[in-house]
């Protein structure tokens, strides 16, 4: 940076707003009034807009503008880092910072829309520390519940719906948060995070608060009281299934009694494929059903 008045990062295909270094010099001051002018000015476009053509504009007018991308492999988009870096969801070769392992100096998490979509990315990638005043990590008090998704032919994006909707039901019925699976798109060959089925904007609307990205056990703010007290119940649902002659149907009132007095902070269930809630008090079923209706709404990965 010695010589240079500005360092952008690159964001796939333009210079990046979002992150960008720059000297007080004299060029890299007009470089800034430059971006003022445009964005002050009526119908102005937004700011990176206007950063690549104030750098354009520079580049043409003064042959000592002096300017360099910074490195691509160290300063990521999010498009480079999650996306072309194959990091939907993450995995054992991420960034480990606490050996200073794989780790880029920089992610811009965008190339996602809605603070609710970046801020569930970052958790869901283990990038998000903030514990908020619910104690969204740190509860030793609060119960949870886990389920799996089966990697078969039939569990199709709108099966997968219907699972998470049965278990957005018990986790109701049963007053715990529900910690997500792995989600698979592309006929079953990829595994991929919530928000490229569901818009995070809606269900955070919804049913916020009630449930936790599929990384949640990893975190390092989860306490051990929560990790370790874990109960198995798949097999109880298992002789249900076995017993049914289709699709598994499960009144609230029978899921209580088989799991209301359990007391292990984490219950998995397991696969909850083909299962369907009922509740037998009407009022509550078209209220919660109205509320699947509307916070459970399709959506691809960038949430555009």
């Amino acid at each position: 940076m010695k010589s240079l008045d500005v360092a952008p990062m690159w964001d796939t295909i333009v210079y990046n707003a979002g992150f960008i270094v720059i000297k007080p010099t004299p060029l890299g001051t007009q470089l800034y009034l430059l971006i003022r002018q445009m964005t002050q000015a009526a119908n102005s476009p937004d700011d990176q807009v206007c950063l690549n053509r104030a750098l354009g504009i520079l580049k043409k007018r003064n042959s000592t503008f002096r300017m360099h991308v910074l490195n691509r492999h160290s300063f990521l988009s999010g498009a480079a880092y999650f996306e072309r870096g194959g990091r939907l969801l993450p995995k054992a070769s991420d960034c480990d910072p606490s050996r200073h392992a794989n780790c880029p100096v920089v992610v811009h998490n965008n190339w996602i829309v809605t603070k609710n979509a970046k801020v569930y990315r970052f958790r869901e990638h283990l990038m998000w520390m903030y514990d908020g005043s619910d104690n969204y990590y740190s509860s030793k008090t609060r119960n949870y519940l886990v389920y799996t998704n089966p990697k078969v032919p039939e569990a199709t994006a709108a099966r997968q719906l219907e699972t998470l909707k049965a278990a957005l039901a018990i986790g109701h019925l049963l007053t715990r948060v529900v910690i997500l699976p792995r989600f698979y798109c592309r006929s079953n060959t990829q595994e991929c995070p919530l928000n490229s089925l569901v818009r995070i904007s809606r269900i955070d609307a919804y049913f916020k608060g009630q449930f936790r990205e599929s990384s949640f056990l990893r975190h390092p703010k989860v306490p051990d009281a929560v990790t370790r007290d874990v109960q198995d119940a798949e097999a109880e649902l298992l002789k249900l299934r076995t017993a049914a002659s289709s699709d598994l149907q499960i009144a609230s009132s029978q899921l209580l009694r088989m799991f209301g007095s359990i007391n292990a902070r984490v219950l998995n269930v397991g696969s909850l494929f083909r299962v369907q809630v009922t509740f037998d008090d009407k009022s509550e079923a078209e209220a919660f059903g109205i509320t699947l209706q509307e916070g459970i709404r399709r959506a691809r990965y960038r949430q555009f």
